[in-house]
């Protein structure tokens, strides 16, 4: 009974250790032009992944001022650059975590080495920062182009020289190391209860 405690206890704190990990983010804001608004935009950022698999643990949405969107939501997605097919996409909402002037909503995907990719928000009639802003984007990825186009859904625009707008962002730990989802855990968990539960009526 004691053994299937620790081991119970062990998988736990390893459960728990993996959720606790800092994610890295694809880009990180240096200065913000004066934000605008002039209508929905679909903004892209096109990037190829380097030497390491990522897995992307959650995709991000500009909240300028940290004060929520004006719709209650902003959406983002990835798209495969090369098939142009949607693979993952997410509402971010006004009440999703902030960190640094981005709110995040979770999602577990995987990102293959020396694959292209479209990181793509909408930014419905919120703000986004302009052309001018300055950020640095994560030594993990290369960075290839821009896309934008006017509208109201997740599109991958044509490319253009204009700029990355900053709309989107993502968070990610190096490596294929999928996390199981919250409901997942729950069930190992009630499971190694049921089991710690049935050793001891054994030995009762």
């Amino acid at each position: 009974m004691k053994s299937a405690t620790r081991k119970f206890a062990l998988v736990v704190a390893a459960c728990c250790m993996s959720l606790g990990a800092q994610a890295n983010v694809l880009r990180s804001i240096i200065s913000e032009d004066a934000p605008g608004t002039n209508g929905a935009w679909s903004f892209g950022t096109i990037f190829t992944v380097g030497a390491n698999n990522l897995n992307v643990t959650s995709l991000g949405a500009y909240d300028f001022a940290g004060d929520g969107f004006t719709t209650g939501q902003i959406k983002v997605g990835i798209f495969d650059e090369i098939s142009s097919a949607l693979l993952v996409s997410t509402n971010v909402l006004s009440s999703d975590p902030l960190l640094g002037l981005y709110r995040y909503s979770s999602v577990n995907i995987d990102l293959l080495a020396g694959h292209q990719y479209r990181l793509v928000a909408d930014s419905g009639s919120d703000l986004y920062i302009q052309g001018n802003g300055t950020w640095t984007y994560s030594g993990d990825v290369t960075l290839n182009g821009y896309g934008y186009c006017s509208g109201t859904s997740l599109t991958k625009c044509n490319s253009n020289t204009e700029g990355d707008y900053g709309m989107a962002n993502l968070q990610y730990n190096v490596g294929i190391q999928s996390v199981p989802e919250p409901a997942s855990l729950a069930l190992l968990g009630l499971g190694l209860v049921g089991l710690v539960a049935s050793r001891r009526r054994k030995t009762a």
